[in-house]
């Protein structure tokens, strides 16, 4: 009897075990929530090779050679295109001093420029990382040579000498270029372009304030640009 019921008691067991466990295979116990990945949505350019030539002294790269120092671009969904937005610009100025007893003259040098650029761009990607792009730039720009020179006679006499130079202007033209993804957020790249470009430059001479005007003209031109900078991107 006693084997009768032990039996029976391990059937009953093992059915349940059994039941039990059809139960917890078709229902997971806890169900992960999907996980959402946010695409960058911004990206911030340096020109790395303009950056350390500036930082080393070396300012003989003008804005036709550098169009940028700085970028930002606004990614779209995919990262496959986007807004951009540059800035270059830089400012140098000298002073130098030189007479005596009966006179001195004071010296003032001032170079200004400053370049702004907005464009479109699309981008394409490529096997291990890389990537290319092209796309379309419109951009302004100021240069202004302003030299500046004080005599004084020894006798209260004040002569003033001023040559200022003006380019102003703006160019429309192609971009493209080739990139490489170390990672998510950090990318390299290089850029060629080809813009057209419209100048006006005013020159004059003015002495104690009375202006006599040395050169005023249009220019017309063609500036390609092939790959000499280094860029580097961070997106987030």
């Amino acid at each position: 009897m006693k084997k009768k019921f032990c039996g029976s008691l391990l059937a009953i067991l093992l059915t349940v075990n059994a039941v039990n466990a059809q139960d917890t295979t078709g229902v997971p116990l806890l169900e992960s929530a999907p996980t959402t990945v946010h695409a960058p949505k911004w990206e911030i350019t340096s020109n790395v090779t303009l950056a350390l030539s500036r930082f080393s002294g070396n300012v003989t790269r003008n804005l036709n050679d550098d169009p940028y120092l700085l970028m930002v671009r606004k990614l779209n969904n995919n990262g496959q295109s986007a807004w951009r937005y540059g800035l270059n610009g830089f400012r140098r100025k000298s002073e130098d001093v030189t007479g005596g007893f009966q006179g001195s003259t004071t010296r003032t040098s001032e170079e200004n420029s400053v370049s702004l650029v907005i464009g479109r761009e699309w981008r394409h990607d490529l096997a291990l990382g890389f990537y290319t792009y092209w796309g379309l730039d419109a951009r302004g720009l100021f240069r202004q040579n302003l030299a500046t020179s004080v005599q004084f006679d020894g006798f209260s006499g004040r002569t003033e000498i001023v040559t200022d130079a003006k380019e102003y202007g703006g160019s429309f033209g192609c971009i493209g270029g080739i990139g490489y993804k170390f990672n998510d957020r950090m990318i390299v790249y290089t850029e060629s372009l080809i813009y057209g470009q419209y100048l006006r430059t005013d020159r004059q001479f003015s002495v104690n304030g009375i202006a006599t005007p040395l050169e005023q003209k249009n220019t017309i031109s063609v500036l390609p640009m092939v790959p000499v900078a280094l860029f580097l991107s961070i997106q987030f």
